[in-house]
């Protein structure tokens, strides 16, 4: 279904007619639309944005808000809680209010004062310029993280790379779609034929369902990055099982810095990592030990793209230690400082 005729389904008439005015450039252009209380709607493209009405009051925004739930809002209360609503073809609105807690614990969100939708599209090829890095050459998955800031690309790059591990290298390929943003809107027609997808459910049970359950070659996830997915992926890994994930950061060196991530990068968890730039352009690339293998959109002529880890990483593979902490590795560029251990620092929020 066309993102347009998708989205529409769950937007309020006069938000419905802003999008149904746009012409055919503008619509295939458009990233994201942002509503906030009493202020006009900014409509977000590739390199600008701009605002248009309608600018919603408090009844306007509580009906959107009431449309994006399907006129169930009762059933999207955990989403809303953790600030965000999943929408049909892949969408997503990110939602800003209050929240109220229980015993610690996000409890319900109201007063809701800003919606951002993300939309999501299809682009198949999008995950061609990575592709060598993916396998070992030899048609064994790698592990592999994708790296980038919110808006590059990284899950439209996940979702066509799963497609591709699956149809074209003939791979077992699970999908742990926790916010329904990889393929909640059903996997495209012809598409997929070894690809299973586990959405709704949090991030470790589903890789732990998956890995347990569906006997997968590689394990596909979005945006890690918390504590409690490192022992599912650390448990991936000591199973030989090869991973395509992705995380928010605009280097290697800020990997390093968030004690979850650096738990993973000590104990080898990646064969790869892979930062892109805009548009899911692929911009660098390390090895497991960080040492790089594409530097500026250029590959590094000790770069070897399409192998694997070599012999020493093959056996930190088989050594994957419970705590995943190792020696911390030297700074990876020269402006970089050394940071502290991982267990020295406080997880970010």
């Amino acid at each position: 279904m066309p993102w347009r005729e998708a989205l529409i389904s769950r937007l309020t008439p006069e938000v419905s007619a802003l999008l149904k005015g746009l012409d055919a450039g503008a619509a295939a252009q458009l990233r994201e639309l942002r509503f906030r209380l009493g202020r006009p709607t900014e409509l977000v493209y590739g390199g600008r944005s701009e605002e248009a009405p309608p600018v919603l009051d408090r009844e306007a925004m509580e009906a959107l808000l009431a449309a994006l739930c399907g006129y169930s809002r009762y059933a999207f209360e955990a989403q809303m809680a953790q600030g965000y609503l999943p929408l049909p073809g892949g969408h997503r609105a990110g939602v800003c209010g209050f929240v109220a807690r229980e015993e610690g614990q996000p409890l319900r969100m109201s007063a809701v004062t800003s919606v951002c939708i993300r939309i999501a599209r299809a682009l198949p090829g999008a995950s061609a310029p990575v592709r060598p890095y993916l396998t070992d050459g030899e048609g064994a998955p790698n592990r592999v993280l994708v790296l980038g800031p919110p808006g590059c690309g990284k899950t439209t790059l996940l979702r066509d790379a799963a497609l591709w591990l699956s149809d074209e290298q003939g791979l077992h390929v699970c999908a742990a779609d926790e916010r329904g943003e990889l393929f909640a809107g059903g996997l495209p027609e012809g598409q997929g034929r070894r690809l299973d997808v586990l959405t709704g459910a949090e991030k470790p049970l589903a890789l732990m369902t998956l890995l347990r359950s569906m006997a997968p070659q590689v394990l596909v996830t979005d945006e890690i990055g918390r504590a409690e997915d490192v022992g599912a992926l650390l448990e991936a890994a000591r199973c030989g099982v090869g991973l395509l994930a992705s995380a928010h950061a605009g280097s290697l060196g800020s990997v390093l810095l968030r004690p979850a991530l650096r738990r993973l990068f000590d104990a080898r968890a990646f064969d790869r990592y892979i930062l892109l730039g805009r548009e899911s352009a692929c911009r660098e690339v390390w090895d497991a030990q960080g040492k790089p293998l594409k530097t500026g959109g250029r590959e590094r002529k000790d770069g070897k793209p399409g192998s694997g880890a070599d012999d020493n990483d093959r056996a930190q593979r088989d050594g994957l230690s419970d705590c995943g902490r190792g020696e911390a590795p030297r700074p990876l560029h020269s402006g970089d400082a050394q940071m502290p251990a991982a267990d020295e620092r406080p997880d970010p929020l």
